[in-house]
């Protein structure tokens, strides 16, 4: 039995305080699952901005349709047709 593993597109939309500051931010991430959405963003906020994961306040994780997607990159990784190699 083959497993099929489909990745999503996910648009987390919420806020992080830096400084005096609170910076709103909408992302688009390509995800298996909700939760790897939400710690790849970390991650990434985390390296370019350096957040704690306490500073960044989530408002909402949306499924998106290739359609909706708005950010260049993930069009890019959306429309290519290729494949990632993983184990089963």
């Amino acid at each position: 039995m083959k497993n099929d593993i489909s990745v999503k597109i996910f648009r987390i939309s919420g806020s992080f305080k830096q400084r005096r500051e609170t910076t709103s931010f909408s992302k688009e991430l390509c995800a298996l699952t909700e939760e790897q959405a939400k710690d790849k963003l970390f991650s990434e906020f985390g390296s370019r901005n350096r957040l704690k994961r306490r500073q960044i306040r989530i408002i909402s994780i949306d499924e998106i349709s290739p359609k909706e997607i708005t950010d260049p990159f993930v069009q890019k990784l959306v429309t290519t047709d290729f494949k990632i190699p993983h184990e089963d």
